[in-house]
């Protein structure tokens, strides 16, 4: 038999845990704490003169996967830099929230992708040389730390299957590194020396994979799941609007720390306030309406759609619209609002096939698509029907065009529904084919939807009297 590695005289990892109170950038309402793994080389059967420790940058990789007691999943496949930190490792920290989860996946990588070292599940052929094998409990808890300590053995010599893995060579993510730093998008007057900015990162590749960074004022090192051709960069920041771009992976690649790629955040030397509203089924307004069913009230109806598809019972084409109105009331009076952006996410998208452009106005020539357009009379959720249908008005009704992209979410601009020279009530947005009816159309979460994450999210940036 192989020489196997035992936690206990070879590697040891602990995750300390750090809670963050008071941050209005969380990713959710539930409190967080960061997680960081060492390693120690030696303890490991590791030194410095290893051909695989060629770099004092992030020698190795960790992938860990974790999920909640419900068996949803915290992170999976997740890669994690370890850095050489004089006779040990020490892992870039890793947010997690405060809860009770499993360990269910720990693998060591070298630079090449090749695994060296895991940690065998429950049930596997060498599942019996550890004491407490895959997967590991574990409770993070509020001001205390929490470390988890698994055993792993050399994979050198065995298959994944001995493991328990279907396979190692599935499983391993050659990473990609690049270099970024936020700045405002405004020149600074007081100074000439770059102001850096704290900020929100969120990474999305073409294969649905996302991670998101909280980024230091200063040039960030940023490790991301490689294999992409392009990835989506999206950053947040209070007191700044939002920046989406995207990027070709070989232009990340080409960044290094003396020239990082530059994030300039829109907006203005004012201080600009956020307000993000995501109702639910109780709090929340929106209904759908149908064509095929005119006089049927869909007040709780899991989708925000407009659709235009087959009826597979009666073979007809039903044409489906939505509303919603989000309520204001917790803006301040005083507030001016600069900038108003509508997020759907869906659970998955419908494919348009290869739109073509139609006429919309003398010598204006736009993609078929979809538009928000604000509705002008009042409605009842759960009295509304597509043969009682509020009245809307098509000036500054904001055009959605057919989309191509592996993201689950769009965020719309509706500013102009919510700042304009109309004089006309606004009772919220109607989301509808234009000009008419044609196949297929969007189909987003509404605020009926079951996973609270997808619902429409309503962020209002604004300014208020100094």
């Amino acid at each position: 038999m192989k020489k196997l590695i035992n936690l206990s005289g070879l590697l040891l990892f602990s995750v300390a845990l750090i809670f963050l109170y008071g941050c209005d950038e969380r990713i959710d309402d539930r409190a967080m704490g960061l997680a960081e793994f060492s390693i120690s080389l030696d303890e490991a059967g590791i030194t410095k003169s290893d051909p695989a420790a060629d770099t004092t940058n992030a020698a190795y990789h960790l992938m860990v996967s974790v999920e909640d007691r419900t068996g949803k999943e915290i992170f999976s496949d997740k890669l994690i830099p370890i850095y050489i930190f004089g006779t040990g490792f020490v892992s870039e920290k890793v947010e997690i929230p405060v809860g009770e989860f499993r360990l269910t996946k720990f693998m060591i990588m070298n630079t090449s992708g090749s695994v060296l070292f895991a940690a065998p599940m429950a049930g596997s052929e060498l599942a019996y040389l550890t004491k407490n094998p895959l997967p590991i409990s574990f409770t993070v808890r509020s001001e205390q730390v929490t470390r988890v300590a698994p055993e792993v053995l050399s994979v050198q010599g065995y298959t994944p299957s001995q493991f328990g893995y279907v396979s190692f060579g599935m499983q391993v993510v050659r990473p990609l590194t690049f270099y970024t730093a936020v700045v405002p998008g405004y020149p600074t007057i007081t100074s000439t020396a770059i102001q850096y900015l704290q900020a929100k990162l969120t990474v999305y590749d073409t294969r649905g994979w996302h991670y998101t960074f909280r980024l230091e004022a200063a040039v960030n090192r940023i490790v991301i799941r490689g294999g992409s051709d392009t990835y989506v960069l999206v950053v947040e920041k209070e007191g700044f609007m939002p920046l989406k771009i995207q990027v070709p992976a070989l232009r990340l690649r080409e960044t290094t720390f003396e020239n990082p790629l530059i994030l300039r955040l829109p907006g203005d030397t004012s201080v600009l306030h956020r307000l993000v509203l995501q109702p639910g089924p109780e709090e929340g307004k929106d209904a759908m309406i149908s064509n095929l069913e005119a006089d049927r009230n869909f007040g709780d109806h899991p989708f925000f759609e407009a659709t235009f598809l087959s009826e597979p019972v009666l073979t007809v084409m039903r044409a489906n619209r939505s509303l919603i109105f989000f309520n204001l009331g917790s803006l301040p009076k005083s507030a001016t609002i600069k900038r108003v952006v509508l997020r759907l996410s869906a659970e998955q998208q419908i494919i348009w096939p290869n739109p073509v452009p139609v006429t919309v106005a003398p010598g204006a020539e736009r993609w078929y698509g979809v538009v928000l357009q604000q509705v002008i009379e009042p409605w009842d959720e759960y009295k509304v029907t597509w043969n009682n249908q509020p009245s809307t008005i098509t000036v500054n009704q904001v055009y959605i065009p057919p989309i191509i992209s592996n993201l689950n979410f769009i965020d719309v601009d509706v500013t102009r529904l919510f700042i304009n020279n109309i004089d006309a009530a606004n009772h919220g947005m109607l989301f509808r084919h234009f000009p008419s009816e044609q196949f297929p159309g969007f189909r987003f979460a509404s605020g009926d939807h079951p996973k609270p994450e997808l619902r429409p999210k309503l962020m209002i940036y604004f300014t208020l009297p100094r």
